[in-house]
């Protein structure tokens, strides 16, 4: 903000140095109370009105997708390196299957049992339908239990039957759960992105990896509580970061972050200490708000990269449109700061 007063130290300095203004107590007095109060209005009135974040905290972030369980499975083979662009669909490690692939060995030979049983009944249930015709030609010459003993080993077969089709439904539906798990050994992008740092080998038991979808990227700013009713979606806003020092990017804010981390409740039965509240809650936060912006055609835009970033608010009368200026002209001092950082 210090540096919006260049101009009017600027001006001061050749007003002493022409000899318009001689440099005295009295005036020397004037000119520091007139930058002070200058100063003053300008900052409360932009805090407000086209709040910037003076903390440059303003960061590049990307929704991200965690690929495969944390623990559990082991790593079979790794095919991606650090910092690698991906496209969607393609494989970045696999998983061991071994365990799977003897579940599904188990699975089939199951189902090709219960085939075999179903193929014995049908095989004894015509026997014994043949035997009971013969039977019935026999008429008086046969006894009575004997053709039911034959109609029951019918039915009981049908029954047999029945059951081991729901047999082989079941494993059926095992196989799929079963060969679904198996296609999941191969880890892919689920969309395009890019990794981070290649943190996991072949034969790790732990961890797993972060895809950054790099077509969602978007600012997350700072602005203070007091500017908070003169925020809406899609108000103009700009900010810079430092990988790209001296350039200046735009956007539209996407929403307001309602919930801080300063306003969570223990989810733990019992009552928050006093001295816990006071010392989350005394001094200034603010609130951050999500800036939506296009990278620019020949850009990449780091995700982590920080900078600052400024709004153009609501204002409560038009005239003070010109307040817009104070945030822009602090971003864009800021930009050319950036340069200096390096050193």
């Amino acid at each position: 903000m210090k540096e919006i007063m260049l101009p009017y130290i600027l001006i001061c300095w050749l007003l002493v140095k022409t000899g318009v203004v001689k440099w005295n107590l009295r005036s020397g007095t004037i000119m520091v109370s007139v930058g002070m109060f200058i100063a003053s209005m300008l900052f409360i009135a932009h805090r407000y009105w086209s709040p910037a974040d003076l903390t440059d905290s303003t960061t590049v972030k990307a929704p991200h997708a965690v690929l495969s369980p944390l623990i559990g499975q082991e790593v079979d083979q790794v095919f991606v390196t650090h910092n690698q662009m991906v496209k969607k669909g393609e494989v970045i490690y696999t998983l061991r299957s071994e365990d799977t692939e003897s579940q599904l060995d188990s699975l089939k030979a199951q189902k090709v049992a219960y085939e075999a049983e179903i193929l014995a009944l049908r095989t004894q249930q015509d026997n014994d339908k043949r035997t009971l015709e013969r039977l019935i030609k026999l008429n008086d010459f046969a006894h009575e239990s004997e053709r039911d003993d034959v109609r029951t080993s019918i039915e009981s077969a049908d029954a047999k039957i029945a059951s081991a089709y729901a047999q082989i439904k079941g494993i059926e539906a095992q196989l799929a759960t079963a060969e679904w798990e198996n296609s999941r050994r191969e880890i892919k992008a689920p969309f395009d992105g890019q990794l981070s740092i290649t943190n996991i080998s072949e034969g790790t038991r732990t961890g797993n990896m972060h895809l950054y979808n790099t077509n969602k990227k978007f600012v997350e700013m700072r602005i203070p509580d007091q500017s908070y009713r003169g925020i809406e979606i899609g108000q103009f806003a700009e900010f810079y970061v430092d990988a790209y020092p001296g350039e200046i990017f735009r956007g539209r804010v996407h929403s307001v972050t309602t919930g801080t981390g300063e306003a969570q409740v223990s989810v733990r039965q019992g009552s928050q200490n006093v001295r816990q509240h006071v010392g989350n809650n005394t001094g200034s936060h603010g609130r951050t708000i999500v800036i939506e912006f296009d990278e620019p055609e020949g850009y990449n835009v780091p995700i982590g990269a920080t900078g600052s970033g400024w709004v153009s608010a609501n204002k409560p009368y038009a005239v003070l449109g010109f307040m817009d200026i104070i945030g822009a002209a602090t971003v864009r001092l800021k930009a050319y700061k950036a340069y200096l950082s390096a050193m």
